[in-house]
């Protein structure tokens, strides 16, 4: 993977992966997850938000054990693009989900918009899941001694 372009536009830095960091992250994402799910009864919005959250924690786990740091810039935006390009085309459709979420959830935070639907909110979990289960796989494959999972 090429992740110079993040680096030059100092959306990235590089640093040695921290398997508790990643593993504490990848936890906290589940248990989001699950925080999500619970709320669907209660808030469509927030459950969204909270899905979408679990994603973030996902994502940044990847970059963890990939030895890259988000910085403060656009650091939800980047997190999202560098996931994009170490999953592959393979995961595109997956992406575009995350990305589209992360718009929506900014619209939610900033702009006060509470617009979610039952089945946007039941398919952000779907797609958390997955990205989540994905994310997982590889960070075992990086680390096998993770006790985590």
């Amino acid at each position: 993977m090429d992740y110079e372009n993040f680096i030059r536009d100092k959306l990235i830095k590089r640093q040695k992966p921290d398997f508790k960091q990643i593993e504490y992250q990848l936890q906290r994402s589940l248990r989001d997850l699950k925080t999500a799910e619970a709320n669907l009864e209660i808030d469509l919005t927030w459950s969204f938000t909270i899905a979408y959250h679990s994603m973030i924690r996902t994502g940044r786990a990847l970059m963890y054990s990939k030895g890259y740091l988000p910085t403060a810039k656009n650091s939800h935006k980047t997190i999202v693009e560098f996931t994009r390009l170490a999953l592959g085309d393979e995961y595109q459709s997956l992406i575009g989900k995350f990305n589209r979420m992360r718009r929506k959830r900014h619209d939610f935070i900033y702009e006060t918009k509470n617009h979610i639907t039952t089945h946007e909110a039941k398919s952000s979990l779907e797609s958390a899941k997955k990205l989540i289960d994905k994310i997982i796989a590889i960070v075992k494959q990086d680390d096998p001694q993770m006790g985590l999972f």
